[in-house]
């Protein structure tokens, strides 16, 4: 008996089907050209400063003593790097996901968020653009080291910002953002007394006003 494989028939359904799945791949791949080609991905990286007073309590009361917490409040300027990675769902809008790196004194805080920007307004094709940003996430504490007895853990993170773009020839961008920053954490010290150890605790809020510069691509 001829083998069934050797068939006119069964050579015309194999290539018939190895058409189908070539056609198949093929539209995929189109289908994901098409949705990159339509969303296009983009990186905003900037780096500045964040501006503020700190307030900071530099005294706990021994148990059972009832001694009131001491503060003090001193001008700060910190050190601030972040990076939007996303997709433009228009031609105005992007979103991702926003990671960041920023030191408050011995403290360093990583921040990972969802993020918004937005073109508000542009006067001319080709000019600047008045850009609109939102991140709204947590601070995490995995780059942070802490002294013996201490312990930080982060907190919610909320950053508005609005700034100007200004495009390259390439299809860069130059970025110079403002806004506001504001950031928790919880520290905690534990401490020997006479007899025993006690724990205290303490949750800063960081307002800060930030100001950063970088580039789109």
């Amino acid at each position: 008996m001829e083998n069934i494989f050797k068939t006119p028939l069964m050579k015309i359904c194999s290539l018939g089907l190895a058409l189908g799945l070539f056609s198949i791949t093929a539209q995929a791949q189109e289908e994901k050209e098409s949705f990159f080609k339509k969303h296009r991905y983009v990186n905003m990286t900037e780096f500045g400063g964040l501006f503020g007073r700190f307030k900071y309590q530099i005294y706990y009361g021994w148990y059972p003593s009832t001694n009131p917490p001491q503060y003090q409040v001193s001008n700060k300027v910190n050190f601030s790097l972040q990076t939007f990675n996303g997709i433009y769902l228009n031609r105005k809008t992007s979103a991702g996901i926003t990671v960041g790196v920023d030191g408050y004194g011995k403290t360093l805080l990583m921040p990972v968020a969802l993020g918004v920007r937005r073109n508000l307004v542009q006067k001319k094709e080709g000019g600047s653009i008045l850009l609109g940003g939102l991140d709204a996430g947590y601070a995490t504490t995995w780059l942070n080291e802490d002294d013996t007895g201490f312990k930080t853990t982060g907190g919610l993170m909320i950053s508005p910002t609005i700034g100007y773009k200004l495009p390259m020839r390439n299809s860069s961008a130059w970025l110079i953002n403002i806004g506001y920053r504001f950031q928790q954490a919880e520290y905690r010290q534990l401490q020997q007394g006479d007899l025993y150890w006690t724990e205290s605790s303490e949750t800063r809020k960081y307002r800060r006003l930030v100001f950063r510069m970088g580039i789109e691509f």
